[in-house]
């Protein structure tokens, strides 16, 4: 047997990051790159045979399943939104079909609606898919430039909320009165700082003023400005979520992992980890043979 049954592509919309991934969802080889849908210039066969490189050649027999924004309006293939509630078998059997020169799909979309409320998510429900061993009923919490908060239950995804902060912390820091040419420095303290600002009940807008304020009154250090501000904007994204019931699962690692992690704590909401690679290669595993695109 090969010892790679799948490869698998997580392509975002700033980054991509292929996996060969064995039978039992562990990954055998991962390769990484800055070479986001929305950065690149089209041409997505010619950039997914240059990520995979010798791996075409080194695991032959092995199909191609992509997730992410890949599947966007912007993307290789547009892959249409599943409607949620959903499950495993609802995202299988909705692969799109791409062209390349092997057997390769594409993991659509998730929609949910409900009175006014409109949400929609790519990449994170091959995510989702690769927990293991949850409660009946969970609630997941997936950072990042635009974190979801998960409501699952009895295995399929019921409902979901979006919310734009890594996107936001980006722009508040790169212009206007919150940016800097300081060189930033990860601060718990400024980090806390603006998660109490946030828990204040001040309107965001208000709380986030208060790294200006600071600066200029000699309060926050301009090199923990981008800690205080992580600090609001998580900050109000785990106001909104309070009262779920515990504990969160978080699906982070490194800064986000950490900066959560602090975050929930401080809310008093019980969280377990859960890394999103290891979550991807087994959620693309679990679709790819629910869809039969493995031999075995």
């Amino acid at each position: 047997m090969s010892d790679v049954a799948l490869l698998g592509i997580d392509w975002g919309s700033s980054s991509v990051r292929a996996l060969a991934i064995a039978p039992d969802g562990a990954v055998v080889d991962v390769r990484r790159a800055d070479d986001g849908v929305f950065t690149g210039t089209g041409a997505f066969d010619e950039r997914l045979r240059r990520h995979l490189g010798d791996w075409l050649a080194r695991w032959p027999a092995a199909p191609i399943l992509l997730c992410g924004m890949i599947g966007s309006d912007r993307g290789w293939v547009h892959a249409s939104y599943v409607t949620a509630p959903a499950g495993l078998e609802d995202i299988a059997r909705s692969l799109a079909a791409v062209p390349f020169e092997r057997t390769t799909r594409l993991v659509p979309g998730l929609s949910f609606a409900s009175g006014g409320e409109r949400e929609v998510m790519r990449g994170e429900e091959t995510l989702l898919f690769g927990l293991d061993e949850l409660p009946a009923t969970s609630i997941v919490c997936l950072p990042g430039t635009h974190s979801k908060w998960v409501d699952l239950a009895g295995g399929r995804i019921v409902r979901f909320r979006t919310y734009m902060t890594g996107e936001l912390r980006a722009a508040l820091l790169s212009a206007g009165a919150l940016a800097t040419a300081v060189p930033q420095i990860a601060s718990r303290d400024a980090f806390l700082a603006g998660f109490e600002a946030a828990q204040s009940g001040a309107a965001p807008t208000r709380a986030l003023f208060q790294a200006r304020a600071r600066r200029l009154l000699g309060t926050l250090d301009p090199a923990h400005t981008a800690s205080f501000v992580s600090g609001v904007l998580i900050g109000a994204e785990i106001a909104a979520e309070a009262g779920r019931p515990a504990p969160i699962v978080l699906v982070a690692r490194g800064a986000l992992a950490e900066e959560y992690g602090v975050a929930l704590a401080e809310a008093g909401m019980r969280h377990t980890l859960a890394d999103p690679e290891v979550l991807a290669a087994k959620g693309l595993l679990r679709i790819a043979r629910r869809a039969k695109l493995l031999a075995n």
